[in-house]
């Protein structure tokens, strides 16, 4: 098999042609049905993508090497012709998971502090997917989740993007973009952005979801209500279009619709924040080098936002969330043997501003976000995962704004580690067992007599999913 360098040019050449591409396919089946292509072209695991996967989503969804479609015309008289899909582009995952807290439940408080331990979820959510070309420039990543811990639908990440490549002669290839989202970090095509990193997936009742975070970082997965509008290019230049440049800018505003409360993140934020107040804006920039077996990456990205601070409304105080972030990537591939390495690295630092808490003496704040990971995959079937987690930045214990009961002086200074082993006995089927260890929660460090200690806070979780 040739390298995967050699694979893109052949790939971008076909493109430009303006013919069916012999192209990538993706975990979800649909992607799969439409190309032809094994999952392992486009991803070293659901949702990792290696670099022919990247350029499958760059191209608006749309490469196929089936004859998939067919036209419809009237039979007099000029008139539109209609595409048709001859193949389903619907699927459907189904996820599973069992957890137990080393202090039981009643450690991440709220709703959740009656709970029993050793809680099992079936279904623990159910998505549907409508994602495939919709014509032959435009293409569609729908998302749509049912909860098992809620009873209720909600719009999960998703997008709809145009997209034209354009041959440059030579070596050279740009393919432009527009495209509309629910989450901030979606379009990207990079696995080190909040929507898309890792851990890629935990169970409801895990202390994951409990870890203080940035603004950007609890909007993944359309976890805050908004809509976005972008448009976004990359250029692929040089011997064997080894070198990218990729381009995004996006605007985001409060959305209608299925979705679920507003955010519940932020150094100092509420519990609650409100809407959005006007636009945010989201902008990115990356380059990648592809090199025989390997690629590299390297960027930036950052969103300003400015939220109301009571939930549902539009009046009061408001909170500016300013986020900047610095990752980078690394990932092998094996093709022959079909084994891989990923190692990545993310770091954010948020910086908070509220006026109307001038009277209590916490107007500003900041937090750091810190996620470094790495992944090996044997043979397709067999992975072992692993990172580190460290978020730092400006305690509020008088005010409590964090509102966890076991906030020590209200500091969200979090840290520890996390190991994960996973078999794929099938491409759509993967089962793993997940143990997260913390050194710090909350700033809470060692228990006492009257307060948890972060071991408390240790977490097994077994998750299984399964996607048609």
């Amino acid at each position: 098999m040739k390298t995967t360098n050699t694979k893109l040019v052949v790939i971008a050449a076909i493109a430009v042609g303006g013919t069916g591409l012999p192209s990538i396919a993706s975990a979800l089946p649909s992607f799969a049905r439409q190309t032809g292509w094994s999952c392992v072209a486009c991803h070293t695991s659901y949702p990792q993508l290696t670099p022919m996967g990247r350029m499958f989503k760059l191209l608006g969804y749309t490469t196929t090497n089936l004859q998939q479609q067919q036209k419809l015309e009237a039979k007099a008289g000029k008139s539109l012709g209609l595409l048709l899909s001859r193949i389903s582009q619907f699927s459907i995952m189904a996820e599973a998971s069992y957890t137990n807290v080393a202090g039981g439940q009643a450690v991440i408080g709220g709703s959740h502090a009656q709970s029993p331990n050793n809680n099992v979820q079936f279904p623990q959510q159910i998505s549907l997917f409508y994602a495939g070309e919709i014509t032959p420039n435009i293409g569609a990543f729908l998302h749509l989740t049912y909860s098992g811990n809620s009873g209720s639908f909600s719009m999960d990440d998703s997008d709809i993007r145009w997209a034209h490549p354009w041959n440059l002669g030579g070596d050279q290839l740009l393919i432009t973009g527009i495209e509309v989202n629910n989450t901030p970090s979606e379009p990207d095509i990079w696995n080190t952005v909040p929507d898309w990193g890792s851990p890629f997936s935990s169970s409801s009742y895990s202390t994951l979801r409990k870890i203080p975070g940035t603004f950007i970082e609890y909007a993944r997965g359309a976890g805050f209500p908004v809509a976005g509008v972008g448009a976004y290019g990359a250029y692929i230049f040089g011997p064997n279009q080894a070198n990218w440049i990729y381009t995004e800018a996006d605007v985001y505003t409060n959305a209608n619709g299925i979705g679920p409360a507003p955010n519940a993140g932020g150094s100092f934020g509420y519990a609650n924040d409100g809407r959005l107040s006007g636009t945010a804006p989201y902008v990115r920039i990356a380059y990648q080098h592809d090199w025989g077996n390997w690629n590299w990456e390297v960027g930036t990205y950052g969103m300003w936002a400015k939220l109301y601070d009571t939930p549902n409304t539009k009046g009061g105080g408001m909170t500016q969330f300013d986020d900047y972030d610095l990752d980078s990537q690394l990932q092998w591939l094996d093709i022959n043997d079909n084994s891989n390495v990923t190692v990545r690295a993310d770091i954010i630092h948020e910086d908070e501003s509220d006026p109307t808490m001038a009277l209590l003496g916490t107007p500003s704040g900041h937090l750091n976000s810190l996620n470094v990971n790495a992944s090996y995959w044997y043979h397709d079937h067999y992975g072992l995962q692993g990172g580190y987690l460290n978020v730092w930045g400006s305690a509020d214990g008088a005010n409590g704004l964090w509102g966890n009961a076991y906030s020590a002086n209200g500091s969200p200074d979090t840290s520890g580690e996390w190991i994960e082993a996973s078999y794929l006995p099938w491409w759509n089927t993967r089962f793993s067992l997940r143990y997260t260890a913390y050194n710090k929660f909350r700033g809470l460090g060692g228990s006492t007599a009257t307060s948890f200690g972060a071991s408390d806070f240790n977490t097994l979780e077994m998750l299984a999913w399964i996607s048609y």
